[in-house]
């Protein structure tokens, strides 16, 4: 007698629990990347820059990236770094911290503008500045473009733009430590810390 009550009331809170179900979608058109990774090939032709994303917890986005270049005829990793973003319900944004197998860190923020994704960067000589910003834009349901702008009087210039594409790769593989001298980084590297 008492489960044929209550099955309705399980029945009426399976819609509450889909809704639950969906967190990441919070995170607007970026949540579909979780599960992910994805390839860009940057404008010299052989620094290959690589995004994997998965979901933690159901309220987080893990990232990872890896940043390879072609050093004596054979791939060699030159940068790795890890990411976790986080929605801010109060400022409807994307905070985000960011470290990398040269030491840095820093936390930022992210949101949407006219649908890209925008991540303002500041300047680190002149706090309260944008030094430069990577904005996503979706292309479809695989690739996205990332263009690197950076201030330029009342808009913005592009720098350099990549296009990046799903691709095969294993988002919880151990990642050996690596040693990056800074001369030995690509230049874009450098200029990333104004």
């Amino acid at each position: 007698m008492k489960m044929r009550k209550v099955f309705p009331a399980l029945l009426c809170l399976a819609p509450l629990v889909a809704i639950a179900g969906e967190p990441l979608s919070k995170f607007g058109w970026f949540a579909d990347m979780v599960g992910s990774c994805w390839k860009g090939t940057l404008p010299d032709g052989v620094t290959e820059h690589s995004h994997c994303y998965s979901g933690q917890f159901d309220q987080f986005i893990r990232g990872t990236a890896t940043l390879s270049a072609q050093q004596d005829g054979k791939r060699v990793e030159q940068f790795q770094g890890d990411s976790l973003f986080a929605w801010d319900d109060e400022n409807r944004e994307i905070i985000y911290y960011i470290w990398g197998s040269n030491g840095s860190h820093s936390r930022h923020k992210a949101m949407y503008a006219d649908g890209d994704l925008a991540f303002p960067i500041e300047s680190k000589k002149e706090p309260g500045r944008i030094a430069h910003r990577p904005l996503r834009h979706r292309i479809d349901n695989d690739p996205f473009e990332v263009r690197r702008e950076v201030p330029d009087g009342d808009g913005w210039k592009t720098e350099l733009t990549v296009l990046y594409r799903r691709s095969p790769g294993n988002q919880g593989r151990t990642r050996q430590p690596i040693r990056v001298d800074a001369a030995s980084r690509p230049g874009w590297i450098r200029a990333l810390r104004p």
